[in-house]
């Protein structure tokens, strides 16, 4: 299979990292990879597959692109695009469907979607959704959502058919997490008595959520022997410091900032907390749930809320709720972490599993297409 990746710039880390892993996932199973970007400065993918041929466009703007893929797609001839990002997903579905001679099926990816209540009039749901939705969307062969908030999205717009959307969620779990995570502890910043231990590591624009966390645990300590340990954090972390000591936590909190290999921290917490008030799903909360960690999550986006549903040992708080928070820490400390939904749940995110799903769905789109021909 002679396959387009493209993703608009690398200055969405979240999607280029995501790009990566599926490229290479698909460049071991031998499959050839044209890896495109948009916009933006080149930068060094000499640590990828050879089989992965980085292109680098170069345009201001991810439109501008459209006519410069339409002539890549007509010399280079691939079987199939999958492209990931909205800037992508309509420069790719411009340059096949309006721009080049061949028809290359285009399979794009979903990142990000609006959250549209329930609780409105279904009509007005679905005006919402058509308003948030790029029409050009239903000139895709496949569209993949990483989330089924964002399914259900499309679902109500009605621009593109059922059979046309899946979902396959992101790659954030690969093997080596669990070697990583067995690997010793040595810094002496990590106490090893019988407390119990709080982890979370630091999420972007999680500043008013770290508040939240200080206040919980300002609340909590006197109801357990806890440690708690906020790791990364960047600029951030002098303020923190600073409302830790004026909540007296001083003693229990502990601030390392960047740590290698968290997973190692992570494995051995009795919970862990994710900050992240993003509606796409938390790698560190991912990787948690693999290791079995117990979770809680702020339930301030779609994604918390749809990885946790149906696990035990898996708690959603209100964003902003300190009492609530705190009431959490202490149950999480004390469950039965033999439990294995959340292990199971991950699963759902590891690297082989999403790498089979992508494999299957496009060599399904190019049997299609070669039956259509024929």
């Amino acid at each position: 299979m002679n396959l387009f990746i493209v993703q608009e710039s690398f200055l969405d880390e979240d999607i280029a990292e995501i790009t990566e892993v599926v490229a290479n996932g698909l460049a071991a199973r031998q499959h050839n990879i044209a890896l495109i970007t948009l916009t933006g400065k080149p930068k060094d993918l000499s640590h990828t597959s050879p089989r992965i041929t980085p292109i680098f466009m170069g345009k201001a703007r991810a439109a501008a692109a459209a006519a410069g893929l339409a002539r890549l797609v007509e010399n280079e001839k691939p079987d199939i695009i999958l492209s990931h990002g909205t800037g992508s997903n309509i420069a790719c579905l411009s340059a096949v469907r309006t721009r080049s001679r061949l028809k290359v099926p285009v399979a794009i990816t979903l990142h990000s979607s609006v959250t549209i209540s329930d609780k409105l009039a279904l009509q007005t749901q679905k005006r919402a959704a058509t308003i948030a939705v790029p029409l050009i969307y239903r000139e895709a062969e496949q569209v993949i959502c990483t989330l089924r908030s964002i399914q259900h999205v499309i679902e109500l717009c009605e621009l593109v058919p059922e059979e046309k959307v899946s979902v396959i969620y992101n790659p954030l779990v690969e093997m080596k997490v669990f070697e990583t995570a067995a690997q010793p502890i040595e810094e002496e910043w990590f106490e090893t008595h019988s407390a119990s231990k709080v982890i979370s590591v630091g999420a972007p624009c999680s500043r008013n959520a770290d508040h939240q966390l200080l206040h919980a645990l300002a609340i909590s300590r006197y109801k357990d022997n806890l440690r708690a340990y906020l790791l990364g954090r960047g600029d951030e972390k002098e303020e923190l410091r600073l409302l830790a000591s004026n909540l007296a936590l001083n003693d229990i909190v502990i601030m390392p900032g960047q740590v290698t290999k968290p997973e190692r921290f992570i494995r051995a917490a009795n919970v862990y907390i994710s900050t992240s008030q993003q509606d796409n799903v938390s790698r560190e909360l991912v990787r948690a749930m693999a290791l079995g960690t117990p979770i809680i999550a702020l339930d301030s986006g779609a994604g918390a809320r749809e990885v946790l549903s149906d696990v035990r040992n898996g708690w959603l708080v209100p964003s902003g709720d300190a009492d609530k928070l705190s009431e959490a820490i202490l149950a999480a400390v004390k469950c039965d972490r033999s439990d294995d939904t959340l292990a199971t749940r991950a699963r759902d995110f590891s690297q082989e599993r999403v790498i089979d799903a992508y494999e299957k769905l496009l060599r399904s789109m190019i049997s299609e297409r070669v039956a259509d021909l024929n």
